[in-house]
């Protein structure tokens, strides 16, 4: 032991003791002699003394934070709430052989993690003291003197810590956080600009930080300020992610789709939409160059809210995303992740930051093989002209992990959950990370009894993030285990158990869900001469029985087959399940992975006679497939649109925009096609002809001056203000008829004959209606085209047509019966008593008045009594055979405004 201790220190350089050390446990890991397990044991507890930067003992001290920071939290007088930054402490037991421990903090307080975070509530000089124990029993003490620091002043932008202002596009803006205060001894840095002056001048739309540093303590605060320039454009989207992978394997995607036809009849929307494809479906790439990855495992790739490729690892370099040059650290060393073996062990995650922009910081987590300590290191975006530089090294963070991680957006997207396994407890450690750091909790669940193998391959986590899965190994069998994730709690629950009936080795290793979470798909990794398997799980079987009993080989080869996934990552679309296979120059896939069935239903493209085996790539894949994360995409800037809300002719149109340039004044102006002109940011218009009809909307917006900064009145704010800038928008609309209906607005039944009238509106102005007759209460008579009235009321009628559209009427039905007279056109005065008189039967009448005419005009006859019949004499005789003229005047009895009514004729008088 003594002469491998001394060895190791003439070694000096870290990378130089972890290549030799990794040799020499690969010499191990092919021996059977039981010795040499001892040595590895030893050698593993060295290396990850020598891996953490600690030495002069074989049993290290511990990890303390570099910095110590004062709790940064206080009562805001003006809300009762508390403010501020909680800036916690990380603390780590770096003995791997240790199993329980006591830590004091020298405060009082105490704990009994391995890695406890810890807030100090008050400055000065602390003694922490670690008491480990052993599985033998044995206990030992350790303790470290630690300086509590300070914060220097809060930096604020207009008076806050979290600000937004906007300003015209064509001016520039100071950015000063301290104004005239005096601040101290302090350092600055600036995100993204990574400039350390105190103030910085902007002319781009964006979010800007300070970090403000106590340049004794370190300690440092932040404020930040979303700086909007009126109307610039938004910074552009960096398209579809890709991936890295393998010696030099890299894979590209397209999005395919059929074009949008705009909804014209949607009775709301855009008035100048930007039409997403229709049943959009993502490709794999036809040329895929070569990357700069070298790896036969895991890597590693985080994008930003614009889908740009921010950085990557193989596990050995950092890659920029910009230009794939290499990241260093800070003070422009290298930098190496010394990760280049494990299977799913590397992860970059954004880090979202109290009081200052996001993702200025992201946390670069790798677990390293042969320690089985999980580390990160920390990169910094505001350094090296935003291609960032590392700023912390292998700050320890786990013990002991697999190399199995996996990690997701939180439900809310305000943190990044991580899932690691320890198949030495059958434990998940799920990793929160947020503003406020690194969270760990240990869960215990599923199977405890799992073997060594179980340590390697992947973890899955389906799209809809409800289900979680990675391969184990008991007893020398192949299993599957899938999970329920809470996505508020991220916790797991109601492990499934499913058996792969195949005897390992060869090892269970990749696995990946379907789009729709329902189906799962699982890799066996045969190497030496064994055959690989890709077999298909259909999860909504339920238990774990049946699935595995209507389990899938899709197939099966003497390849080496690796991880899967489903790609890409992000991005709304159908997507491919993609297969990395050893040394393969192509990347098989299926290309209907939510389909339950054989390898010709899923459309896998790795089987004989295939045009292609999969996806062409420049280099080569191996037995790995990159871990991605990004931010929820966010597009900077903003433009001017406009909506509507109704559509149907002959009813409002509401006319919407929210306006530019918050929260500078807006004059908003419409001008329709019909000449009219209306102003304000809502306003309505109704339409009295359908089709197509454009609108045309002019926004000026005004800027305030600083003088309305001190004086707060309205009046002065318009005198003082100055216009930013007028912008004009067009778009259309178009306007669906509405039904026409014909609907008198009196209808009289005449009660004393109990007449019953069917009324129908007959509309006009659509294909099919749908027709509502209610009374003046809105109580429901029929919803037939036609209604019968019988009761004088007042009735509404509603009619919808194919257009839902409505027209909208009413009717008022009166009592009245319409005057009508009966009387005969001949008749026989030869007193026969048939027909010898001429009478007249009159109904709903008055002011009766009959005369008769000869044909000489002269008056033969006259009563003003229908009671009184004409015998058909004329000064006394009855001259035959001839007709006679006369007229009626009467009066209606329901209708008297209808004045004298009059009817005419002539009556033939036979003998």
């Amino acid at each position: 032991m003594g002469f491998l201790i001394s060895f190791i220190k003439r070694l000096g350089h870290k990378s130089k003791i972890k290549s030799i050390f990794s040799t020499f446990f690969a010499y191990i890991n092919s021996s059977n002699k039981p010795f040499l397990k001892t040595w590895e044991k030893i050698c593993q507890t060295l290396l990850l003394i020598f891996f953490i930067g600690v030495s002069g003992s074989l049993y290290a001290q511990f990890y303390v934070s570099p910095k110590v920071c004062l709790a940064d939290l206080s009562l805001d007088p003006a809300t009762g709430q508390m403010v501020g930054c909680e800036k916690r402490t990380a603390f780590f037991d770096t003995e791997p052989s240790s199993v329980s421990w006591l830590w004091d903090f020298g405060d009082g307080s105490q704990s009994i993690s391995r890695n406890p975070q810890y807030v100090y509530q008050a400055t000065g000089n602390y003694t922490v003291t670690l008491t480990r124990g052993f599985s033998s029993g044995a206990v030992e003490t350790k303790t470290k003197q630690i300086t509590v620091g300070a914060f220097p002043n809060q930096p604020k932008f207009n008076d806050k810590i979290l600000a937004d202002t906007t300003v015209c596009e064509s001016s520039s803006l100071e950015l000063n956080p301290f104004k005239l205060q005096l601040v101290g001894n302090v350092k600055y840095k600036w995100f993204p600009t990574g400039d350390t002056t105190r103030t910085i001048t902007v002319d781009t739309t964006g979010c800007y930080s300070v970090e403000v540093f106590d340049a004794t303590s370190g300690c440092s605060r932040s404020a930040k300020i979303n700086v909007k320039f009126c109307l610039q454009e938004s910074s552009s989207g960096g398209g579809i992610e890709k991936w890295y992978f393998g010696k030099g394997g890299s894979l590209e995607f397209g999005i395919e789709g059929d074009s949008t036809e705009r909804d014209s009849l949607a009775v709301e929307g855009d008035l100048n939409p930007d039409l997403p494809l229709e049943d959009p479906a993502f490709k794999p790439g036809v040329t895929n160059e070569v990357s700069e990855v070298n790896t036969s495992g895991a890597v590693a790739m985080v994008y930003d809210k614009n889908t740009n490729l921010v950085f990557y690892t193989d596990g050995n370099k950092l890659f920029a995303g910009s230009d794939d040059t290499e990241i260093q650290t800070a003070n422009g060393g290298n930098f190496t992740v010394g990760n280049v073996r494990s299977s799913q062990g590397l992860m970059i995650v954004p880090k979202s930051n109290c009081n200052a922009c996001n993702f200025t910081e992201y946390y670069v987590l790798s677990l390293n093989p042969l320690t089985k300590l999980l580390s990160y290191s920390v990169v910094d975006m505001r350094y090296n002209n935003k291609k960032g530089a590392v700023v912390e090294q292998n700050i320890p963070l786990m013990f002991t992990a697999s190399e199995k991680m996996a990690g997701i957006r939180s439900s809310n997207d305000s943190a990044f959950v991580m899932y690691a396994f320890d198949y030495k407890k059958g434990a998940f450690n799920i990793l929160t990370i947020d503003s406020t750091g690194i969270n760990t909790m240990e869960q215990i669940i599923g199977s405890s009894n799992v073997d060594s193998l179980s340590s390697v391959g992947y973890i899955a986590i389906s799209p809809n993030g409800r289900k979680l899965a990675h391969g184990v190994v008991i007893a020398g069998r192949n299993y599957v285990e899938v999970f329920d994730r809470n996505l508020n709690t991220n916790s797991l629950s109601n492990p499934v158990l499913i058996d792969l009936n195949v005897v390992a080795p060869p090892v269970v290793y990749g696995v990946a869900f379907g789009s729709n979470s329902d189906i799962l798909y699982t890799t066996i990794k045969g190497n030496s001469g064994q055959s690989s398997y890709l077999i298909q799980l259909a999860l909504f079987l339920g238990d774990g029985a049946s699935i595995s009993a209507q389990k899938e080989i899709i197939l099966q080869r003497n390849d080496e087959f690796g991880a899967l996934m489903l790609g890409p990552v992000y991005g709304i679309g159908e997507k491919y399940l993609y297969m990395s296979v050893n040394n393969k120059n192509f990347l098989p896939y299926l290309q209907n992975p939510d389909v339950k069935g054989n390898a010709a239903v899923v459309g896998l493209t790795y089987v004989a006679g295939s045009a292609s085996f999969g996806a062409p790539l420049d280099g080569l894949a191996t037995l790995g497939l990159p871990n991605v994360l990004a931010p929820a995409v966010e597009q900077e800037g903003e433009g001017i649109s406009a909506n509507y809300s109704g559509n149907c002719q002959n009813s409002p149109t509401i006319l919407t925009t929210q306006g530019i340039c918050s929260p500078m004044r807006n004059k908003v102006t419409w001008y329709f096609d019909d000449g009219t002109k209306k102003e304000g940011t809502q306003t309505s218009f109704t339409y009295t002809k359908p089709g197509w009809h454009t609108i045309k909307m002019v926004v000026e917006v005004f800027q305030k001056s600083k003088i309305s900064s001190v004086v707060n009145n309205q009046v002065v704010d318009k005198l003082t203000e100055t216009e930013c800038t007028e912008e004009e928008y067009s778009g259309t609309i178009y306007i669906k008829p509405a039904p026409v209906l014909t609907i008198p607005d009196k209808l009289y039944i005449c009660l004393e004959e109990f007449e019953k009238k069917p009324f129908s509106p007959n509309p006009k102005g659509g294909d099919s209606f749908k027709y509502l007759w209610t009374t003046t209460l809105d109580a429901f008579l029929s919803d037939k085209p036609t209604y019968v009235f019988d009761i004088p009321a007042t009735y509404k009628l509603e009619v919808t047509n194919n257009f839902e559209c409505v027209a909208k009427d009413k009717i008022t039905v009166l009592e009245g019966c319409e005057p009508a007279l009966f009387l005969p056109d001949v008749f026989t005065p030869n007193d026969d008593n048939l027909n010898n008189d001429f009478e007249i039967i009159p109904a709903y009448i008055t002011d009766f008045d009959f005369k008769v005419f000869n044909r000489w005009g002269e008056l033969v006859f006259n009563s003003k009594n229908p009671e009184i019949k004409w015998d058909g004499r004329f000064k006394g005789k009855v001259f035959g055979n001839q007709l006679y003229p006369y007229t009626i005047s009467y009066r209606s009895k329901y209708f008297p405004e209808r004045g004298e009514l009059q009817t005419r004729g002539s009556i033939l008088i036979l003998k």
